[in-house]
């Protein structure tokens, strides 16, 4: 901006100024109106180059102000022309959620850190945070997503029960579909070790994820699976991982004398002992030798295995008898 604005908004300030004391002392009002409208004019000249580029190009405007209101248009007209000059806000970097009243940097996670785990978030007080987080469960293996899904019917929010529940009866719908084909699978194509072993896990899924429903129902369903691993097994002794699964499951259905045998396949392969070891401890309890299990403890502590819930556990049984009984 050049300097002239600075020379003639004073004057023009100066000659309204001097036309209403001309106006109010002297009894010549011609002479008045001459200075108030020399100094609407100088006021003009001087305050155009204030304005944004667009409304710049004439002095009318100003002017008009300093004519309309003597002192007091000229003061406004300056408010006026700073708020013009304000840069506008750009909001086309603001991410918005058509279907929600909160701005997206208000519900996103925190910038800082790593964020929240979707088990915190749908934790939240916030149920902006919660909706989302239950959408987001769409993408995530029905292992992870199903047990937090049952978390989500519970909520207090009447949205994320309903996202819960159609995002649940989707998963469950597809995991019955795959089971369908695995059965045909098998079926159709002759036995074979590695779809009996596949079929018999997903038999196990449906128990694990409480998708099965009653006692009863789990108890078939794991029959099933311990009944494809056994000409599974059979087929292939060498096979560590289908004797390994038999021992798991047989476990599951609390069937010692089958977990037994399966323990004893699982030793002919030679499995690694940190995999095996802790459906050990699992056996030596349901027969209730604690002797056994603590033994099986202390091998534990002594490979340095690396199991925050086992140690936690091994605390415990490793204490003295007496402080254990």
């Amino acid at each position: 901006m050049s300097r002239a604005p600075l020379v003639l908004l004073p004057l023009a300030l100066l000659l309204q100024a001097g036309a209403l004391v001309l106006l109010l002392r002297a009894p010549s009002t011609a002479l008045a109106l001459l200075a108030h409208l020399a100094g609407a004019a100088v006021w003009g000249a001087g305050a155009g180059p204030l304005l944004p580029v667009r409304p710049r190009r004439s002095a009318w405007q100003p002017a008009a102000w300093a004519v309309a209101f003597p002192i007091a248009g000229p003061l406004a007209f300056l408010v006026f022309a700073a708020i013009l000059r304000r840069p506008a806000v750009d909001r086309s970097t603001k991410g918005y959620l058509v279907w929600s009243e909160e701005p997206h940097d208000t519900w996103g996670p925190p910038a800082s850190g790593a964020g929240l785990s979707i088990v915190e978030i749908l934790q939240s007080p916030r149920i902006q945070l919660r909706r989302n987080a239950v959408l987001a469960l769409r993408d995530l293996d029905p292992q992870l997503a199903i047990p937090l899904l049952r978390k989500g019917l519970q909520d207090s929010d009447e949205q994320v029960r309903i996202y819960a529940q159609n995002i649940l009866s989707s998963m469950l719908e597809k995991f019955e579909a795959g089971i369908k084909q695995l059965e045909q699978r098998v079926a159709t194509d002759g036995f074979d070790p590695i779809n009996a072993s596949r079929l018999a896990e997903q038999y196990f899924e449906l128990v694990y994820l409480d998708v099965a429903g009653d006692e009863e129902t789990a108890a078939h369903y794991l029959g099933k699976a311990l009944a494809l691993l056994e000409p599974a097994a059979a087929a292939s002794p060498q096979d560590g991982p289908i004797a390994l699964l038999g021992f798991k499951y047989a476990l599951r259905a609390r069937d010692v004398d089958a977990a037994r045998r399966w323990l004893a396949r699982v030793e002919a392969t030679r499995h690694e002992a940190q995999h095996v070891l802790p459906w050990r401890m699992e056996l030596a309890f349901l027969e209730g030798d604690w002797t056994r299990l603590r033994a099986y403890f202390a091998e534990f502590r002594r490979a340095h295995y690396l199991n925050p819930r086992i140690d936690e556990l091994a605390t415990f049984w490793l204490r003295a008898p007496a402080a254990s009984a």
